[in-house]
């Protein structure tokens, strides 16, 4: 990356590089930078809003056409993203699956973005960086940086050129503030024309964008008055679904309803801030003053007819009490002793867990029903990738891990993944039987709950996941369902694996649930030694709730040569893997020497 390092100090930035919590390396400013800070020592910035953002985009892909474009095969999905600051909703977007077109005008901001691009290369083909301020037309503005947050620039356009004695006036209105401030020339453009460029350099981008984020400090309304043939979905691209920053007080500028206006006007309804499909009214006063409470804040348009509207529920009827009739007198007597009434309790869900929804009970009804008949209970998690897991509610620790925490071996898996991007960079992509072939797989063994197996996937990566636990599978196929975004790259393979095909007991601690264990030996386990061994557990290792289970194990070799079988386009080169499987790893192993000696496959 010389040339972009290059160009950062050609601009006299002082860069760092952090690890978002997403798992994308992202260029940052050494000093001086709010969202830097944040992504330094948190890893995060905006990352509920991001999450809740592309549930709502992921919506739209569900019930939208994909669109038509000049030169198929088409993408799939763009995403908008304009403001793209440090650039977490793109990199978070690229992760996703998403192509984006993403919008910057700040010269440090879009030279840390170039950095890291390039420090992404799994992800930079999706990403499409424009460098550029959007506005109403082609204008003469000032860029306005305050030296205290270098990344966060605003802009004060008028049609003629900015002069030196103008400048200067300006700068004079901060200085007697006490803000220091750095004032630079620009011309902004059309976001119309800069779509409209962006889909003639790629002609197999859709005619549907799938979301838009827009956050450029107080200058949304005039770069949406410059966009009115993407607003109306007459020109290059249809806009279902917009999450953008409002600004209270801009400076100098109309008040946010001329914003709300100009977006109804054009076809969009406002959405809560969340976006979670609570309609407003549009005269709703005292809606408008609580969004706005705080000056700045996120909003959702979404365009009308483009995702059903939520049913109104009708209030629920009030009963009128029984007219009142004089009763005569009662003849006292001993008052009642009140019966409690027992109160149900509250339902409260752990800190990452979330409601599986109707429409994901009726899509996912099979997975469901197999956990039901294995009387598993469950429950879903919500991670801070955005990755929904089904999981167990009882006793089981990987679960208990993620419903408290929303991770599991986290720091292992992005430095694991790290690896195998680097391995990515040094080695051929291999070939495969039926071109074209996938870019790369990730063999995932002892895949649990499939925390490693849907990072890879967002990562880009197809999957081969080995799990040999019922319920554990069980809970894989429920999470699969529930991520339909992310399932084509992920296959999933029932089975235990061992050095050869053979007899096995699985050893279930009831006290975790999760995690099993085998003992294998070459012919089948009889009642009188289940009953020995089961002794054995109690005596020796003091584990007296131990559930065993006769099972059949497969070699490591023959399960991969079926799933190059079922899957021609996957690549004879495996681009990383992790196994875990409680100990049985050397005979798994022992199972597999043509993986090993990189023979056949």
């Amino acid at each position: 990356c010389s040339a972009e390092i290059a160009a950062l100090d050609e601009l006299s930035i002082s860069f760092t590089v952090a690890k978002a919590a997403m798992g994308a390396s992202i260029a940052v400013m050494a000093s001086n930078d709010i969202v830097s800070q944040f992504l330094v020592t948190s890893g995060k910035w905006e990352q509920s809003e991001t999450v809740k953002a592309f549930q709502e985009y992921d919506v739209v892909m569900q019930q939208k056409a994909k669109g038509t474009c000049a030169q198929p095969p088409c993408v799939d999905k763009v995403f908008l993203d304009v403001g793209a600051n440090l650039g977490t909703w793109t990199f978070y977007a690229a992760l996703h699956g998403y192509h984006t077109v993403s919008v910057e005008g700040s010269p440090p901001n879009f030279a840390l973005l170039q950095l890291s691009k390039c420090l992404n290369p799994d992800l930079a083909p999706r990403i499409n960086f424009v460098d550029s301020f959007v506005n109403e037309g082609s204008e003469h503005c000032l860029v306005v940086c305050d030296l205290a947050n270098q990344g966060d620039v605003t802009l004060n356009c008028k049609a003629e050129e900015w002069t030196e004695p103008a400048m200067t006036a300006y700068k004079a209105e901060f200085t007697k503030h006490n803000r220091n401030v750095r004032l630079t020339r620009t011309m902004t453009r059309q976001l119309d024309t800069i779509i409209a460029q962006v889909l003639e350099e790629h002609p197999n981008f859709p005619n549907v964008f799938h979301g838009m984020k827009i956050d450029i400090e107080g200058s949304e309304l005039m770069a949406m008055r410059g966009a009115p043939k993407l607003l109306a979905g007459q020109g290059a691209a249809e806009l279902p679904i917009i999450f953008s920053e409002v600004w209270y007080h801009i400076r100098g500028g109309p008040q946010p309803d001329a914003y709300f206006q100009l977006m109804r006007a054009a076809g969009y309804e406002l959405r809560d801030p969340s976006c979670l499909w609570v309609w407003f009214a549009e005269q709703d006063a005292a809606t408008l003053a609580r969004i706005m409470k705080n000056g700045i804040e996120n909003v959702c348009f979404v365009k009308k007819g483009s995702i059903p509207a939520p049913v109104p529920q009708p209030p629920p009827e009030v009963a009128l009490p029984p007219p009142v009739v004089p009763a005569p007198v009662p003849v006292p007597e001993p008052a009642p002793v009140p019966v409690p009434v027992p109160v149900p309790a509250p339902v409260v869900l752990a800190k990452h867990e979330r409601h599986i929804t109707d429409a994901e009970r009726q899509t996912c009804s099979a997975e469901i029903a197999a956990l039901v008949g294995l009387n598993i209970e469950y429950a879903i998690v919500k991670t801070p990738l955005g990755i929904s897991l089904a999981v167990m509610r009882g006793n089981d620790i990987v679960s208990k891990a993620l419903l408290e925490y929303g991770q599991w071996e986290h720091p292992d898996t992005v430095q694991a993944f790290e690896a195998y991007n680097r391995a990515v960079e040094h080695r051929e992509k291999g070939t495969c039987a039926q071109p074209p072939c996938v870019d790369k797989v990730f063999l995932d063994i002892g895949t649990n709950l499939g925390t490693w197996s849907f990072y890879a996937a967002l990562q880009g990566m197809h999957t081969v996941s080995v799990e040999g636990s019922p319920p554990n599978f069980a809970l894989l196929q429920l999470s699969k369902c529930l991520n339909p975004l992310l399932a084509p790259r992920i296959n999933l393979i029932h089975a235990f694996v061992s050095e050869g095909s053979e007899h096995c007991l699985i050893m279930c601690d009831l006290s975790n649930q999760g995690d099993i264990m085998l003992n294998c030996q070459d012919h089948e386990w009889t009642e009188p030694e289940m009953v020995v061994h089961r002794e054995m557990l109690r005596v020796k290792e003091g584990r007296r709730n131990v559930l065993l289970k006769p099972t059949v194990t497969r070699r490591l070799d023959d399960v991969i040569a079926e799933a190059l079988a079922a899957h021609p386009n996957f690549p004879n080169v495996f681009r990383g893997m992790k196994i875990d499987i409680e100990g049985s790893e050397l005979m798994a192993m022992r199972g597999a020497p043509k993986l090993l000696a990189g023979q056949e496959f």
